[in-house]
This record gives structure tokens, C-alpha cells and sequence, in this order.
């Protein structure tokens, strides 16, 4: 059982952590009775990194159906539809983005990206972490590097081994940061996209870490109990 408290999870994460924005929470709704009574969908359409960059920056609650999500990419790998054939076959990665040389390869990168069944997910909802009506699935900070090599020593603190990030430089709010942390039950660090630098605001400077919810409770703990000495560590000066 889950029992972190979300509203003190972000203050800290704000705090220790010295974010640009909020931490954003992300649902994927599988059925329709868990859509909070009287909660309407966004009017018109947007990309998923808008929404997670509106509400991380603008602290907006966001439901969206299928026919709300602007991007297909995005609507496709975190379950709401399957990949329309140009993108499954490699040819928009390759023509229309100009991301991989031949049509070939794009089909090879996309055969590789993180997704869910398509049609499996229904409804998103997106908000900041002290906003979200509902428990969220997963949990995604954009931040410089600093902070993912905080939250990686976290995980390291208690586990050892080593954190595998898995990206490709696209679709990394949605695929790297959702549906690969979704999927798996691990974190993912992700080195952004050019489509949420030009799409959403996300610095060339910022990575994005996808957090599955049931991480949240040790990251945090972690976090306020070695940050100060880790911080004092990196700046003492070095050995003779």
C-alpha cells in the first residue's frame, strides 16, 4: 500500500531539490469511473508535453480523452490509440523529422520506443502533484542534471547497482518519462526532445525523470535526510 503524502512529497522535492516549476503528477485512467465526478475535459486539443509543462509551470488540472491529445506520438505511447501507420512505419521520423536516415531505421526506433497497448488507457489526467485528484501512476520532474543525479543517488543509496536510462532524444515526456517508469516500475531519466523544447518550453538544459508513484515515498525520505551532506561533499575542496 502506497501511503506517501503527496502535498508534503512536492514541498520537499520544491525545497531540497530547488526546482523550476512543480512536480507534475500524471494519472492513466483505464476506466471511466475513475474520472473525479464533475471534472470536464480540456476544450480543443494540446501535445502531451504542453500539458505537463502547463501544469508544472501555470499549476493546471488537466483531463483529456483521445481527441484531445494533439500529438500522436505522444497519445500513442502512453496507450490512448495505436501508432497511425506513418509513425509505426518509420517514414514521419525519417521524412517529416528528418531523425533517422532511412524508413528502416525509424521503424526500427519506433519498434524500440516504450508504449502501452494502444486504446488500453482512455483519459489522462495532469497536474501538479498538491492538485491531482486522484493517486497518480507516475511522477515527472524536469531539471537540470543535478537533480537527476540526485534522485539517481537516492535509488543508489538503498539498492546499489546502477540506474539504466533508456531515451533517444524523442518523445521523452511521454514515452521515456510515462510509459517506460509505467511499464516497468523504474525510473527513467530522459535527455528531453526537440519537440517538447519547441512544442513546450522545456530548456535544452533540462532533462526529464519519470518517477513511478511507489518510488515517490523512498526518493523523498532519502533526498531530506543525505542531501545537506552529499551538497557539502561536491563543494568541500578537493584532496591535495
Amino acid at each position: 500500500m502506497i501511503s506517501v503524502d503527496l502535498d508534503e512529497a512536492s514541498t520537499l522535492l520544491k525545497q531540497r531539490l530547488e526546482l523550476n516549476g512543480e512536480p507534475v503528477g500524471v494519472s492513466l485512467i483505464l476506466n471511466k469511473a475513475r474520472i473525479p465526478e464533475g471534472l470536464e475535459p480540456i476544450e480543443g486539443r494540446r501535445r502531451w508535453c504542453e500539458m505537463v509543462q502547463r501544469a508544472r509551470f501555470n499549476g493546471e488540472l488537466q483531463l483529456a480523452f483521445a481527441e484531445n491529445h494533439k500529438c500522436k506520438g505522444g497519445a500513442a505511447s502512453i496507450g490512448l490509440i495505436p501508432y497511425p501507420p506513418r509513425i509505426e512505419n518509420g517514414e514521419f521520423d525519417t521524412v517529416n523529422l528528418e531523425k533517422t536516415e532511412r524508413v528502416a531505421i525509424g521503424r526500427r526506433l519506433i519498434s524500440y520506443m516504450p508504449k502501452l497497448p494502444g486504446g488500453k488507457t482512455i483519459a489522462t489526467l495532469v497536474a501538479p502533484l498538491t492538485k491531482i485528484p486522484i493517486f497518480p501512476d507516475v511522477v515527472i520532474i524536469a531539471a537540470p542534471a543535478i537533480v537527476a543525479r540526485r534522485i539517481t543517488q537516492t535509488y543508489i543509496y538503498r539498492h546499489g547497482g546502477r540506474v539504466d536510462a533508456n531515451f533517444a532524444g524523442i518523445q521523452s515526456m511521454c514515452a521515456d518519462a510515462v510509459a517506460f517508469p509505467y511499464g516497468s516500475g523504474k525510473m527513467n531519466i530522459s535527455v528531453g526532445c526537440d519537440g517538447a523544447t519547441r512544442n513546450a518550453g522545456l530548456s535544452p538544459n533540462e532533462l526529464v525523470i519519470g518517477i513511478p508513484i511507489e518510488q515517490l515515498e523512498e526518493i523523498v525520505n532519502v533526498l531530506d535526510n543525505k542531501i545537506d551532506r552529499w551538497d557539502e561533499i561536491m563543494f568541500s575542496p578537493p584532496n591535495p
